[in-house]
Formats: structure tokens, C-alpha cells, sequence
């Protein structure tokens, strides 16, 4: 099961570069001995981001499998959970409401298995995005990274491993970029940034039907997973918007 809660602030000043602090809200609150598995884990089984909507801020986080929606999401919906501070900052952020979104995984396989493709897919990247190549972080949506990201997060959490480079490769060769409205920006970790982007693309798939419903499989979990580096700790937050065929 994938799963998302979102806790609604009532504080207008927190926003994407508190994300850090909040994963320390989030390891505080959880079990010390699931803290500890998920500090080794080197693909987490969870994302994490602050958006703004209608003027208001939201808290989402995202779990991707039966096991984090126990000890994370659980814990977080639990009615004793109204409010928090940030580290360095005695102000107590109060949660105005809370709601949660539960998906099967069986879903999103119904709908590739039983709904055609389309031909468009709008993506909006709502937090700062990245990837690392050759130890180069890429700031600009590169589709290849974009796929694989979102292939290794899937086989993390599946029963089948969705990671596979003859796939990624037709992926590739068939999707391409339509029209893109992208910032470059900076992500700020520990007294460290990192270089990224925000903004919109739509993706036009010419290749075969399968390969549309796969890409539309792969980007509707993303909205959980988040896609790139850092996704539990705030950058990465994506949104699926208009599919025409």
C-alpha cells in the first residue's frame, strides 16, 4: 500500500528549506529501532515535502509500503499529533487539519493493465529536483534519470523488480520533452546547497501503448516517491497533471 497524509500549517513561514528539520520531526516521532533501519537504508521507503496551496502551507508525507505506513503515517494521524517545533525554533507549528489518501499497489497495476495510454503527460516538479551522475548533480530534467529514479524506488517496495535497461532504454527512445517552463534554484542542506530545478515539462510518448501506460504507471507512483535525490528529505515532490491522448 502507498499512502500519503497531508497536515495542513499554521504557519506561513515554513517552506521547502525546513525540509531537513522536518525529517528530524519525523525521526523523533517514530520508533528508535525503525529510525535506525531507515538511517541504513540507502532508498528509503518514504518522501517528504512542504507545498504551498490556495496561500496555505502543507506537511506531506508519503510511504510506499505496509511497513512505513505502520510506523510512520500511523503515528502522524494519530490525533495526539498537533503540532511540533523545528529545531532552533521554540515556536510550537500548530496542524490545522489533517488528510490521509491510501493506495493499493494492485491500483495502480488495474489501471495499466485495464486503461489505454495517453500520448501527454504534464509533470510538475513542486519541490527543488536533482540527480547525481558521475558525481555531478544534473539540473534540468533529463528523461533517462527521470525513469530510472522512478524504476529503482518502485522495485523497492514491489514484488517485482520494475528496474530493467532494455525497458529504460525504449522509455528513452520514445518519450521526449514537449515544453518545459523551469527555474534553476538551491536546495539548502546542513550549510551545504544543492544545485536543482523546479517548474513544469510535458512528455509526449510516441513509442507503443504499453510504453504510455508504463510511463503513466511509473509517474503516478512517483507522486508518492518522489523522483532524484533526497526525496525524504524534501526535493523531489512531483505532481502528475493533464494525460491527453
Amino acid at each position: 500500500m502507498i499512502a500519503k497524509i497531508e497536515m495542513q500549517l499554521n504557519c506561513d513561514t515554513v517552506n521547502y528549506r525546513n525540509s531537513s528539520n522536518l525529517q528530524g520531526v519525523i525521526m523523533e516521532n517514530i520508533d528508535t529501532g525503525y529510525a535506525d533501519f531507515l538511517h541504513q537504508q540507502g532508498l528509503n521507503p518514504y518522501s517528504q515535502y512542504v507545498h504551498k496551496k490556495e496561500g496555505k502551507t502543507y506537511w506531506c508525507i508519503c510511504t510506499l509500503d505496509n511497513e512505513s505506513y505502520e510506523q510512520i503515517i500511523t503515528r502522524f494521524m494519530n490525533s495526539k499529533f498537533d503540532g511540533f517545533a523545528i529545531k532552533n525554533n521554540s515556536e510550537i507549528i500548530k496542524i490545522v487539519k489533517k488528510s490521509l489518501v491510501t493506495r493499493d499497489e494492485s491500483e495502480l497495476m488495474n489501471q495499466f493493465y485495464n486503461e489505454s495510454g495517453q500520448k501527454y503527460y504534464d509533470v510538475e516538479f513542486i519541490t527543488p529536483t536533482s540527480f547525481k551522475s558521475n558525481g555531478k548533480y544534473m539540473i534540468y530534467p533529463d528523461l533517462g534519470m527521470i525513469y530510472r529514479s522512478l524504476m529503482k524506488k518502485y522495485s523497492i517496495v514491489s514484488e517485482q523488480n520494475m528496474y530493467d535497461e532494455d525497458t529504460l532504454e525504449q522509455l528513452v527512445n520514445y518519450s521526449n520533452i514537449t515544453r518545459y517552463r523551469l527555474q534553476s534554484t538551491l536546495f539548502p542542506l546542513e550549510g551545504v546547497v544543492i544545485p536543482s530545478f523546479k517548474g513544469n515539462i510535458s512528455v509526449r510518448i510516441h513509442g507503443s501503448d504499453t510504453m504510455s501506460r508504463y510511463a503513466r504507471l511509473l509517474l503516478s507512483f512517483g507522486e508518492y516517491s518522489g523522483v532524484g535525490i533526497k526525496s525524504s528529505i524534501g526535493m523531489g515532490a512531483i505532481k502528475l497533471g493533464r494525460m491527453e491522448g
